[in-house]
């Protein structure tokens, strides 16, 4: 059983609103169950003072939910056991040493403390309620007459029955409604929304009337409407430098026709020349990116593919993969880009597994390289391997394709992960071309052969 801690008055009286002078982290520290009921205002006793043999030995308040010492009988509450056991185990009354299994619950004492008939503590100041002490608890939660602190947390305590008024009259954080804007704010602060408050209705600053505009549309007045505010001649980016309020701005237009031709011609003049050095500076840039144009065609001209693999002695290297000599060639290993992923081309120009003696077969594998910490793994490019036609007509060249994008998956690790060893398994076209189309057109020349590989780098990481 619990029953709801009393709230504990800091001042007498009935004053409407009283600011606590309790330290902030004194109010907020929890006191322990023996301070706590020693600072607990008892009710008044209809029979006069309270027995001793109701009252606990430690906090000498009435006891709640009893204790009782087996070896020398005096009583406790429960809540302040625990500070007695922990300071001195002893009883507070005769001092003699308490032992925890002769402590025992007065259940039938309990029953008879709270049968007492008992008045409001706050009886003195108003509070006409009287019952039992088992009641007296429920009372309290909702006496007018207990002191509270205000729950917009200003800092105030007053008697609960004043907390209508303190909420909505007093209470400097109480929340109001902007009479502008319409708009929520605290209290306290509605001097300083006003101030910024775009519905709040200014005059306007030139005293151009008695109206007033609300403050967010008070520049578009000065900016389009306000007879009084001051304003540069239309002309002022030619030179003229006559300001005046609105109204006069018109007259000076009307007086100062020639003035102002002048002033647009010289204008006109000058934006021309201006103008003609802009042509010569937009001429000049041409030409520097036209020169730069040059320069990027040459460079993709040389480091356009990031691999070509020339494969000369060719009809001896296909009889060697044929007799099973040699079945597979490898490339030097190449880089996609300065730091990129390091690759290398393998070919069986006989044909791999259930292509062999019908088909070439074209594969690449990932090398480890000098800058495998920083690149993005699984490796997941496209792969695009390119037989080249030397046919002499370049319009003529019909090369031969084959594109490959790497299936990211948990099966595919050993050929796409971060190399381990010196090089992962192959993956790529086990059915590149067939055999008899090697031998048409210009594919082989001088016999020689040349593979282009391209690596798609529009994701890469470029470090």
């Amino acid at each position: 059983m619990t029953e709801s801690p009393m709230s504990i008055p800091v001042y007498e009286g009935s004053m409407l609103s009283l600011r606590s002078t309790t330290p902030s982290l004194a109010r907020s520290r929890p006191m322990t169950g023996l301070a706590k009921r020693k600072s607990e205002p008892e009710p008044k006793w209809k029979r006069g003072d309270l027995e001793s043999k109701y009252r606990c030995v430690a906090c000498s308040n009435y006891l709640r939910f009893p204790l009782q010492f087996e070896d020398c009988g005096h009583h406790i509450c429960s809540g302040c056991l625990p500070d007695i056991m922990r300071v001195s185990p002893r009883c507070p009354s005769c001092q003699q040493p308490i032992a925890r299994d002769k402590v025992v619950n007065d259940k039938g004492l309990q029953r008879d403390i709270q049968s007492l008939d008992v008045y409001c503590y706050y009886k003195d100041k108003g509070c006409d309620w009287q019952g039992t002490l088992k009641d007296y608890m429920g009372h309290v939660d909702t006496c007018g007459f207990v002191q509270v602190d205000c729950t917009n947390a200003c800092g105030v305590r007053f008697e609960r029955r004043f907390a209508p008024k303190h909420q909505t009259e007093d209470c400097p954080k109480r929340t109001v409604v902007c009479e502008f804007c319409k708009g929520n704010i605290i209290f306290e602060e509605e001097i300083p929304h006003l101030n910024t408050c775009p519905e709040f209705k200014v005059p306007c600053p030139n005293g151009c009337s008695s109206q007033e505009w609300p403050r967010g549309q008070i520049q578009n007045h000065l900016d389009t409407m306000c007879p009084k505010q001051e304003l540069s001649c239309p002309f002022g980016e030619c030179g003229c430098e006559y300001r005046g309020q609105r109204t006069e701005i018109t007259k000076h237009m009307q007086e100062s026709p020639g003035l102002h031709l002048n002033l647009a011609g010289r204008t006109i003049t000058i934006q021309k020349k201006l103008l003609q050095a802009y042509e010569e500076r937009t001429n000049e840039q041409k030409k520097w990116i036209e020169l730069l144009s040059v320069r990027v065609n040459a460079l993709d001209k040389t480091y356009g593919a990031q691999y070509i693999w020339k494969i000369d002695h060719y009809q001896e290297r296909l009889e060697e993969a044929r007799t099973g000599k040699k079945t597979t060639l490898f490339s030097p290993p190449f880089l996609t880009s300065r730091h990129g992923y390091r690759l290398a081309l393998s070919i069986c120009l006989g044909g791999d597994g259930k292509a062999k003696g019908k088909y070439v077969s074209l594969f690449i594998c990932v090398c480890r390289g000098e800058y495998d910490a920083l690149l993005s793994w699984p490796f997941s490019h496209r792969v695009t391997f390119t037989l080249l036609d030397q046919c002499e007509d370049v319009d003529n060249r019909r090369p031969i394709i084959y594109s490959v994008k790497p299936n990211i998956c948990k099966e595919n690790k050993p050929f796409l992960g971060r190399p381990v060893t010196e090089r992962n398994a192959s993956f790529g076209a086990q059915k590149f071309t067939d055999l008899d189309t090697m031998g048409t057109l210009e594919y082989v020349k001088d016999d020689t052969v040349f593979i282009k590989v391209e690596i798609d780098n529009e994701d890469m990481i470029i470090i």
